[in-house]
């Protein structure tokens, strides 16, 4: 019995460790990609715009 109360103890614990840390990838990567938008639109003027052509 206490081998299985081992076992849903660890199942848990090892389900909420995955959890956190897919969250916090998630995080790292939504704060990757604002950043990223944010470069973006400081440098949107340096591009050559199609304006004029027909």
């Amino acid at each position: 019995m206490s081998e299985f109360l081992f076992f849903v103890i660890g199942t848990m614990l090892g389900g909420m460790v995955g959890v956190v840390l897919m969250c916090l990838m998630q995080i790292n990567r939504l704060s990757e990609r604002k950043e990223d938008a944010d470069a973006k639109k400081e440098c949107a003027d340096t591009f050559p715009s199609d304006r004029g052509r027909s």
